[in-house]
């Protein structure tokens, strides 16, 4: 190769993690398991398949796949793949939006506290101290255990317990960009600090944040199924693969398809969403 193409190469701007999504084969399986998931959980209202919450009384005396219900029913007669699906949609409406809730809260503490540093820093960091000082999952079960079990709990459970891990990578990132040249020009141009926060210093952190995006979506995955095995995830009858798999653990020895198909389901779900991660990894340290 030339020295004047070498040059050439080198002027180009990198493309974006996302453009280079496609060429990391590993990103590209978990984003297909992911997106499998997501077909599912939007076309689960128009696919034919049994009411989730409605019970079969008659095909409990054969629990196993039938031509009616292709993957069996659960212990109450309840269709498993319809549960199964629907479940997925639960999951899949909850866990993004509490991570983008998380991402929220823990951008804003970053923000400010890798900007002004100083009491500011102090003060954010040592609150991030004592939250990130509890074990997740105790802190998630006194948090569920005492404003109940709900959809709306869950993602202020996981708000509480994740964004102080994410301020702290926010404000790392931020300390290492503040001395660029384009934050400089942006005070040469005396633009307001929330400008610099928000469109010069937020979108520069985009590459580690996306991925860590996808690796708490997988986290948040498994919150959600945890809370459901110990009876503190969405309250019944909503299809909840924890509570499908903690429903049928009395049974899991005579029948023990009512507990492994959504226990398969959920953990397909945190592999598309690692493998997504690893692949964003993988591209990031390419650069």
């Amino acid at each position: 190769m030339s020295a004047s193409t070498s040059a050439e190469t080198a002027g180009r701007p990198t493309p974006s993690l996302l453009r280079r999504l496609p060429t990391s084969r590993v990103a590209m399986v978990g984003l297909t398991i992911v997106l499998i998931w997501v077909l599912l959980a939007i076309l689960a209202p128009f696919l034919p398949l049994p009411d989730p919450n409605k019970s079969d009384y008659a095909a409990m005396a054969k629990p196993f796949s039938s031509a009616k219900h292709w993957l069996g029913v659960d212990p109450l007669g309840r269709d498993l793949l319809a549960r199964i699906i629907w479940g997925g949609r639960t999951v899949l409406e909850v866990a993004p939006l509490a991570v983008l809730a998380a991402y929220t809260v823990g951008c804003i503490m970053g923000l400010l506290a890798g900007y002004y540093r100083g009491w500011v820093d102090i003060a954010l960091s040592r609150f991030s101290d004592v939250i990130l000082s509890f074990p997740v999952v105790v802190l998630y079960v006194i948090l569920i255990a005492n404003i109940g079990p709900s959809a709306l709990n869950i993602v202020v459970a996981v708000v509480l317990a994740s964004a102080p891990g994410i301020s702290r990578i926010v404000r790392g990132l931020v300390l290492s960009l503040m001395h660029q040249e384009f934050v400089a020009a942006a005070y040469l141009r005396r633009e307001t600090d929330i400008f610099v926060m928000i469109v010069e210093l937020l979108p520069n952190c985009r590459g580690p944040l996306i991925t860590d995006f996808c690796l708490r979506l997988g986290y948040t995955t498994i919150t959600i199924g945890t809370l459901g095995f110990l009876g503190l995830g969405l309250p019944p009858p909503n299809p909840d693969w924890g509570g499908m798999v903690k429903q049928a653990t009395s049974m899991i020895t005579v029948f023990p398809h009512m507990s492994l198909y959504p226990t398969v389901a959920l953990v397909s779900l945190i592999l598309g969403f690692n493998l997504l991660a690893d692949g964003l990894t993988e591209l990031s340290q390419a650069d």
